[in-house]
Formats: structure tokens, sequence, C-alpha cells
């Protein structure tokens, strides 16, 4: 049976789209699987060198080993990306003497091509961290850092993503930092800086990038992957909602994480302190245009790798300033200086603390803890000690409150005793009834000496800035209280651990015993054994 002329035609037409289609079609050649090799190093510190047991934490890693890890693997694999998920400079006395060059040089020197914006990063204040980032050769990313008009002009550099060529595919980057910023730093919000959701950060900067055409995505976010998100980790939200992403990168929580499911993404992590590099590689099939297969591997960074020669030639001079500053000796003391977690106790470390700030601020009420069990014994008190008990870079803050604003914050406070998120205090007498509650556990608050405080007097109370933006949400009130107009907020820029530093080079040797005037009741007294106090002379 002949075909009519009408379906011949059709015929004709299928027969040349066919052959179209075969000539246009790329060669067998061109059809290939392209692997992406991604270096990732996370929450550095300063880690520059090991030190062991200067630092109280930290000590092992070391970014001049791990240099050597990332020019072997580039020795094999000359076209990959290298990567930091944030938190480079704070840590250590090298980054911070050196104004955080000792960190910038060497990682300028390996070549990465992106950095994530971590939190810690504005440890130093917020002009301090628009230097640190003007540091950096790569891009440093933040889809959420929101600039409003006079932000300093530095953040301009802040970019939401770069796009970047391994293997002949594209491969596009997005940054995220840390959304709680905003509790973390009070300067940021008079700079004209916030940290804003990351998922709303996500929708804006997405449909630019796409017109970038990338075969690959990466996220790189200074957050990390919770069993549940929280105010400072988002991972699980974004994963659910943004699956087109081939990996995420995380950090701020100091894990290995060797691949794990966040969401409809791939997640991995790369510890801290520059104790290891995270490898991934990502299979792109250039025919079906996807990533199918990813391997990951932590690569441990051990005595036996040796140090980058020609970068340690390069950071010797911070090295050896950091060494003179920890080695000396900035006093004495004449018995120990121990830490104590135990509630709520005013140890002699939170009376070093407390002491030195009263005496650099006139404060008449001083209410902070420690920031660790590290303990001094008794005789010289070296930098590194100083280092020990005060680990980060918070300046302090005085603002006038009254005694019953004061016994407000101190509610607040009573759910963390025998944590280091708590806070000890100095000027005041009171009792903790821990049994009771929330709202009627602190009672009878007085001064030092006992005595009773005029209601409608103001006192000057002196916080670390951390507690005054908030302390990451668990101190929402103590925030409100400070930021209100009559409280007359006053911040001074000396660090902390400067502050002290001063103290004990004025004091010269310390005496400074465990004392509290605070009075812990674990259960309720029986009725009778209160009212026999309450009669006894």
């Amino acid at each position: 049976m002949p075909i009519p002329a009408r379906f011949r035609r059709l015929l004709a037409a299928a027969a040349l789209s066919l052959l179209a289609a075969a000539m246009v079609r790329p060669p067998d050649a061109a059809a290939r699987t392209a692997t992406i090799t991604i270096l990732c190093t996370a929450d550095l510190h300063g880690c520059i060198h090991d030190t062991p047991g200067r630092y109280l934490e930290h000590n092992t890693g070391s970014l001049l080993r791990l240099a050597t890890l990332v020019r072997q693997i580039r020795a094999a694999t000359p076209d990959l990306l290298l990567l930091d998920a944030g938190d480079v400079f704070q840590g250590t006395a090298e980054s911070l003497l050196s104004g955080g060059e000792a960190m910038a040089v060497p990682m300028n020197a390996l070549g990465y091509d992106a950095v994530a914006l971590g939190n810690h990063e504005f440890d130093w204040g917020v002009a301090e961290a628009g230097r640190l980032v003007s540091l950096f050769d790569a891009p440093v990313l933040a889809a959420n850092l929101l600039r409003a008009p006079g932000a300093p002009a530095a953040f301009a550099r802040v970019r939401p993503w770069t796009v970047k060529t391994v293997d002949g595919v594209r491969v596009g980057i997005v940054g995220l930092t840390n959304p709680n910023l905003n509790q973390w730093f009070r300067d940021m919000a008079p700079a004209g800086l916030r940290a804003g959701d990351s998922r709303s950060a996500l929708e804006r900067c997405l449909p630019d990038l796409r017109r970038e055409n990338p075969q690959v995505l990466v996220l790189l976010a200074h957050q990390s992957l919770r069993a549940k998100d929280d105010d400072a980790n988002e991972i699980n939200a974004i994963g659910t909602r943004f699956g087109e992403f081939d990996l995420i990168l995380g950090g701020h929580v100091h894990h290995v994480v060797r691949g794990a499911r966040a969401g409809l993404a791939d997640y991995a992590q790369a510890g801290s302190g520059a104790t290891g590099l995270l490898r991934a590689d990502l299979d792109y099939d250039t025919v079906s245009r996807r990533v199918t297969a990813k391997r990951f591997e932590w690569i441990p960074v051990t005595p036996a790798v040796p140090e980058d020669p020609d970068l340690r030639a390069a950071v010797a001079p911070f090295l050896d300033r950091a060494d003179r500053a920890m080695e000396a000796v900035l006093g004495r003391t004449a018995g120990p200086l121990t830490a104590s977690l135990a509630a709520p106790g005013l140890s002699p470390v939170q009376q070093l603390f407390c002491r030195a700030i009263a005496d650099a601020t006139g404060a008449d009420v001083v209410l902070h803890g420690v920031f660790s069990a590290a303990s001094v014994p008794a005789g010289p008190v070296t930098g590194a000690d100083l280092w020990r008990l005060v680990p980060y870079e918070n300046t302090i803050g005085t603002a006038e409150l009254t005694l019953a604003e004061i016994r407000e914050i101190l509610e607040e406070a009573t759910p963390f005793l025998g944590t280091v998120r708590a806070i000890g205090t100095w000027g005041l007498s009171y009792e903790i009834h821990a049994y009771a509650p929330p709202g009627d556990r602190i009672r009878n608050l007085r001064g030092a000496d006992g005595k009773a405080i005029n209601g409608r007097r103001r006192l000057r109370v002196a916080f670390n800035s951390y507690h005054l933006a908030g302390g990451g949400g668990r101190f929402p009130r103590l925030a409100e209280l400070a930021a209100q107009p009559h409280a007359r907020l006053a911040m001074h820029p000396v660090a902390m651990r400067d502050l002290v530093a001063a103290y004990i080079r004025a004091q010269r040797v310390l005496d400074i015993p465990a004392g509290t005037g605070v009075d812990v009741i674990r259960t309720e007294r029986p009725k009778w054994k209160r009212k026999a106090a309450a009669d006894s002379p």
C-alpha cells in the first residue's frame, strides 16, 4: 500500500530533524564526566601553627601544615576549588597582634577561591571587621549580610555569590554568614549592618546567579547542621527549601562531617582549628548535566605533615612577636586563681575579672562570670595564662540600673547557673531560691555589706559586650534594659583581656580569695524554720 504524500513529507521532515540534531550534537569525545574537587577549611580561629598547651583549645592544628596538604593535592589535581567557611582570625595572639595578617598572608598565598564571613570576624569591632575583609584576595561571601545606606564602605566588597570554572564546569558558590550576628554584636546595627534570614537571602540572590548559567551549585555557610535548627544554624531549613544545591559546606559548630543529608541536599563540614582539610569530589556528567556521584574525605593535619617552609618564613615575625607576648610575666598571684562553674560562687577568677572591671569603669556592681574552668597556680601570671582565662575579645559596658532592674537580669540568668553562661556578681548580696518558679528565685537583694539599697537609686552596673548584645538570644531582657535611654549605656572600647592585664600589672601581686555574697537555697525551708529565722535577732 503506497504511503500518502503528506505522510511522506512528515517522515522526510522528521529525518531531516534527526540529521540536524546529529550534526549539532557534540562528538563522543565531549561527552564525559568532569570531576570537581573542592577543598574546604572552616573555623581556623587564628591557628597558624601548633601551640602545645598555650591556648584553651585549638593547640594542635596548623595552617602552615595544612598548606602542605593543599599543595600536595594541587600537584596531582591542579584545577580545584579552595574554600573557607568563616571564623578565620579570632583565637590566637599570633593573629590578634598581627592584625590578622598572620592568617591572611598564607591564605592569599594558597589562592583561596572564596571565604564565607564568620561571626568571629566581628569580635574586634565593626571597623576592624571591614579591614579584615579587605585583607583577603578571595571574594568574601555573605548573601544575608544586609547593608543600610551609610554602612562602612569596606563591606561593599562582601558579595552574595561568585562563579568559578573547574575542569570546564561552571560552579556557582553562594555564601551565608551566621544569622544570629545581631544578638552577638551591639555595634552592628548603629553601623548599618544586619544579618538577615538565610532563606530570604537565597531567594533574592539565586535568580541573579542562575542568569550566569552555573552547572553546579555550592553553598558555603558559616552555619552548622544540627539535629534541630536554631537562631544561629538554619541548615535543615535551607536544605529542605533549596534542593538545587549540589553541596552545602558549613562551619560555626566545630564538628567534622564527612557527608550527611540536610533535607534535599548533601552537607559536609571541615572541623576547626586547622586540624584537617575536607575534600569533596563531585562527578558531573556533561550529557545529563548533573552531578552523578559525590565522595567525601577528611584529611587530618598531623605532626608528620611538614610546615610549608616559604609560608613559615613569611609569617615568622608575627610568630616571634606572639611568643614574646605570651611568655611575658604580667605579675604574680599569692594563691591559686581558680575558676569554678559551681552555682553561683564568685571564684577567684571571677573576683579578678570583677575587680579589674570595677577598677577600670568605676562600676558599683559587676555582673560577670568565668569563660572556662581554666585556673592559674600560685606564682607568676604570664600572657599565656591570661589568654586561657580570657579566650574571647569582649569589651565592657556600663548601664545605670535600679535594684528592681538588676533583679530582673539575675532572674533571667538563673537557668544558666553552673555553666559558663552564668553571670557572677560583685557588689551585691542576695539569695537564689532554686526551687522557686521563674520570677521568684532572686530574694533579699542588698549591697555587698548586707545593707538595704534605696529602690530609686540607680547603680552603675558593668557587663561584658556579649551579655549586653543579648548573649546570642539568651539574655533579651538584659539587652532591653541596658538599651533604655535612662540606663545611659556607655561602652568602654578596651578589650577585656587588656583590661585584666592592666589590673594585674598595677597590683603586681594578687591576693584574691574565693568569696560570694550569694546564698543558694536548693529546697524550700519548712515553715517552722522560716518562722524561727524571722524571729531571731
